[in-house]
C-alpha cells in the first residue's frame, strides 16, 4: 500500500470518522508501523477533546485503541500522566470508553512494561494516582503476558507487606492482586483493609474479597481484544445529531 498521504492527516481523520473508522483508514494509520505513533498518542493525549462536539469526541479514544495496535513502552508514561481522566456522568460515553481501556492498552505492551510500571509507581513526583493506576496496570500486563504474572504477583505481595505505602499506592496494590484473583493474598489483603490502609471508595473491600475467592476480575481478558473486537464488545454506539432527526 503506497504511505502517499501523509501520517499526521490521516490520524486527523480520527476526529471526523465519527463511531469507528472504516478498515481502509485503520490499514493506511498502521501501515506506517512505529512511525504512526507519535501522531496517534498526540490525539489520545487531546483528553479535553472527549467532551467537545460529535464527532471530534471519539477521536482520542479511537487514536488510544490505534496505540493498542502499535503498543510500545515509551507510551506509557504521557498516557499515565493524562490521568485521571473527567467523566461527567453515564451520558458522557466517549471518556468512559476512554478512562475504562486506557489501562487495557497499556496493558498490550506486555513484558517490557513491568519495570517501567513499577518504577512510575515508586516515582513520588507522579501524581498519587497515576501512581496507583500504574500498579492497576500490571493486572492487564499480567492477563496479557501470562509469563509475568508470577513475578508481578510476587511483587505485589511483597510491596504490600512494606508499612510505609501510602494509601493510594496501597489501594493500587490491593487492586491489583484482588483483579488477578491472587487468592493466597486473601489474609494480608483483608488485613490491609482492617487496618485503614485501602481507600475503599475506589476499592470496596466486598469486590476484592469477591475477585479474591473468585476466579479475579472477568474483564481483564479485555485487554487481549484486538482492534476490531473493541468496537464489537465495546461500541461506542452513543445517540449522534442524526439519531434524533
Amino acid at each position: 500500500m503506497p504511505l502517499d498521504i501523509p501520517v499526521a492527516d490521516l490520524v486527523r481523520q480520527l476526529s471526523r470518522v465519527g463511531l469507528r473508522p472504516d478498515d481502509r483508514l485503520v490499514e493506511h494509520i498502521l501501515a506506517y508501523g512505529p512511525s504512526a505513533r507519535p501522531e496517534l498518542l498526540r490525539l489520545a493525549m487531546c483528553t479535553e477533546a472527549l467532551h467537545s462536539e460529535y464527532p471530534a469526541d471519539l477521536g482520542p479514544l479511537h487514536a488510544l485503541r490505534l496505540l493498542g495496535e502499535l503498543p510500545d513502552a515509551e507510551m506509557i508514561v504521557p498516557l499515565l500522566g493524562g490521568l485521571p481522566v473527567a467523566v461527567y456522568g453515564e451520558e458522557d460515553v466517549p471518556a468512559q470508553l476512554y478512562a475504562t481501556e486506557l489501562l487495557q492498552i497499556i496493558g498490550r505492551v506486555g513484558e517490557p512494561a513491568v519495570p517501567m510500571l513499577w518504577a512510575y509507581s515508586d516515582d513520588a513526583a507522579n501524581d498519587a494516582m497515576s501512581r496507583a493506576a500504574a500498579i492497576n496496570a500490571l493486572a492487564y500486563v499480567a492477563t496479557y503476558a501470562p509469563a509475568v504474572r508470577e513475578a508481578v504477583v510476587a511483587e505485589g505481595r511483597r510491596r504490600l507487606a512494606l508499612a510505609d505505602l501510602t494509601m493510594p499506592i496501597a489501594t493500587g496494590v490491593v487492586t491489583m492482586l484482588a483483579e488477578l484473583g491472587d487468592a493466597a493474598s486473601y489474609q494480608a489483603v483483608m488485613a490491609a483493609y482492617r487496618a485503614g490502609r485501602v481507600d475503599t471508595a475506589h476499592a470496596p473491600a466486598a469486590a476484592a474479597r469477591q475477585f479474591l475467592l473468585g476466579k479475579g476480575r472477568e474483564d481483564l481478558a479485555c485487554v487481549n481484544h484486538p482492534l476490531a473486537e473493541r468496537y464489537d464488545h465495546h461500541g461506542p454506539q452513543q445517540e449522534t445529531p442524526d439519531d434524533d432527526a
